[in-house]
């Protein structure tokens, strides 16, 4: 008989939040941000791009492309267990997906 892949399991903070990965050699550190470096870095050359890109966020071009009814209003803490894990793992692959698109886009 053929045994189907395990799915990944990952330890969460709390609902929704995952713990930080181990540091291990395998681990791959482009999925680990360094606050503490990210805090004294000096972004006064890049200012004038990141307010143009907090301006788009309160823009929000996309606000009327989503349904946003009271459904979507509502907590998520009671989903549990593996459709937790399916959906968190989803958004991330969502996410990831729209950066490297991102990336694409600003290369052309």
């Amino acid at each position: 008989m053929v045994d189907t892949l395990k799915k990944p399991e990952f330890d969460e903070l709390r609902p929704g939040v995952k713990a930080p990965a181990k540091e291990t050699i395998l681990t791959p550190r482009f999925y680990t941000t360094d606050f503490d470096e990210m805090a004294t870095m000096d972004i006064s050359v890049n200012e004038d791009e990141l307010r143009a890109i907090l301006e788009e966020f309160r823009v929000d071009y996309n606000r009327h492309h989503f349904v946003r009814d009271e459904q979507f209003q509502q907590s998520w803490d009671h989903i549990d267990g593996e459709t937790r894990q399916l959906f968190v793992e989803f958004l991330e692959r969502s996410c990831t997906a729209e950066f490297v698109r991102f990336l694409d886009c600003t290369k052309n």
